[in-house]
């Protein structure tokens, strides 16, 4: 993943417009492969709602997965009251946990699948991948989320910045930090999600997205 970022992410925004508009080991260096043991912790999201500001109230439709304290995934802002953009900014956040708690889980949690599609999905199945034999430790926070575009109430494109320079691929035995997730570029970046209603769930999915360092720092 590490490696291929970059072109995964041009290919993404080259059609993020169209679709709104319709094997390591337990080493001590990371050589490049993502598995996570199965004691890591539970791999079953609880039905509780989580906040989007740890001093807000909770919103429905928010999942709550039972990350470690050893791993954080950090929203910091406040949901639009109502309505489409709402849903939209639910949507992102649950395809964001549920990403990465299938990175973290190796792939045992299949959550993921029920809020992620497309790239998106493509993405995350890559890290679980990259992860094999190792474990995910610190902090990734997203800021600065908004919904710049909303098409017809029932699709929306969402963008925050992303900070992941506290996100780390640990030792599997120690819990030692080998380096952080993702390369000194990418450690700060812009994401656009394209996001909807899914007729037959009911809730808002993640379909495509595109990252782009450098537009945050």
């Amino acid at each position: 993943m590490r490696n291929t970022f970059t072109a995964i992410s041009l290919a993404a925004f080259l059609a993020l417009g169209a679709v709104a508009c319709s094997g390591g080991g337990s080493s001590n260096t990371y050589n490049g492969s993502l598995t996570v043991s199965p004691s890591d912790g539970p791999t079953t999201p609880t039905t509780a709602a989580q906040p989007s500001n740890p001093a807000a109230a909770p919103a429905a439709g928010l999942v709550k997965f039972a990350f470690p304290s050893s791993v954080r995934v950090e929203f910091r802002g406040a949901l639009p009251a109502s309505g489409a953009r709402r849903a939209a900014m639910i949507g992102y956040e649950n395809y964001v946990d549920s990403g990465w708690y299938a990175v973290y889980t190796h792939g045992a949690s299949k959550t993921v699948t029920q809020y992620v599609f497309g790239n998106a999905l493509t993405d995350f199945h890559a890290l679980v991948t990259e992860l094999n034999g190792y474990r995910l430790s610190g902090t990734i926070v997203y800021s600065d989320i908004s919904v710049p575009q909303v098409f017809n109430g029932a699709g929306a494109v969402v963008q925050a910045c992303v900070d992941d320079s506290g996100l780390y691929v640990a030792d599997a035995t120690t819990g030692h930090h080998l380096e952080t997730v993702f390369r000194s570029d990418f450690e700060h970046y812009q994401e656009q999600a394209s996001t909807g209603k899914s007729a037959g769930a009911g809730f808002w999915i993640v379909t495509h997205t595109v990252q782009s360092p450098g537009v945050c720092s």
